[in-house]
């Protein structure tokens, strides 16, 4: 006779049998702890649980979060900082909840809708290929992930010319990242950085004149980077007549150097 059973009865019942929770009408605490203790999700199934039962069930199983009406940003909190997944089972997050999650992983923004710009870069910034989970990242966002690595190139569908720069200053690598690569889009990148014409495809056509007039170009400037004329010396790319691009750096920057361009070459030659 099931309506005689003691609470004790219930519990011994319920220690075998924890789903037979949804099946008693007003469980007390006692019941309940013994259910939510071996598996937290049956929380769900609870009218009005205790902050006690919620807390033990929460322990048991973070997910069960969804199952809590109205909870507490510090509860939220707590919880993100143990498992940022469990962002995916809060409802309509508060920004600091968000900005945590995002603090323990940048993937934590694919349970993000229409992030905004901070929230994008903090996710990109704590990881990079946190990039792959927004839907439209802005312009700012594929930059600081691409400067973080070259391989959030991977991520970004029509990369402008800005991030394609940005990729190979970070290294140079980076062009085999890049799905449409066409001739003017590589002259403009080796005003950027010499070093890619490792990784330029013949078919390109890409000539020695091309890069000669390049170079001259970059060299006259007298803002010209210190970086720039450092690499253009020391690439192991350019150079004797056995090279690939068969130029003489250091006669170039004699003739067409501007001064800056000229002492910096000297250093490096001299370190080189």
């Amino acid at each position: 006779m099931k309506g005689s059973m003691t609470e004790e009865q219930y519990i011994t019942a319920l220690t075998n049998n924890p789903h037979g929770i949804r099946n008693i009408p007003n469980p007390t605490e006692g019941m309940q702890l013994v259910c939510v203790e071996q598996n937290g999700m049956l929380l769900q199934y609870i009218k009005n649980p205790t902050q006690r039962v919620i807390e033990t069930a929460l322990a048991q199983s973070p997910r069960a979060i969804q199952y809590v009406e109205n909870p507490s940003d510090d509860l939220l909190i707590s919880l993100v900082k143990q498992d940022w997944a469990v962002l995916q089972y809060i409802q309509n997050p508060s920004d600091e909840v968000i900005r945590i999650a995002l603090d323990q992983s940048g993937w934590a923004i694919r349970y993000i809708t229409n992030p905004s710009e901070e929230l994008q870069l903090r996710a990109v910034e704590t990881q990079y290929d946190a990039l792959q989970y927004i839907a439209n990242p802005s312009e700012q966002a594929q930059m600081a992930a691409v400067k973080s690595n070259y391989l959030a190139l991977r991520y970004i569908q029509n990369p402008s010319l800005d991030i394609l720069k940005a990729a190979v200053l970070q290294d140079q690598q980076a062009m085999r990242q890049i799905t449409n690569l066409d001739l003017d889009t590589v002259v403009e990148l080796l005003k950027v950085s010499t070093l890619i014409l490792g990784y330029v495809p013949k078919q390109l056509g890409l000539t020695v004149d091309m890069v000669r007039q390049i170079i001259t170009e970059m060299i006259a400037n007298p803002t010209v980077e210190d970086r720039y004329v450092r690499e253009l010396v020391s690439n192991p790319a350019i150079g004797g007549r056995q090279s690939t691009w068969p130029i003489d750096i250091l006669s170039l920057v004699d003739v067409y150097g501007s001064i800056e361009a000229k002492k910096i070459a000297i250093d490096q030659y001299l370190l080189y």
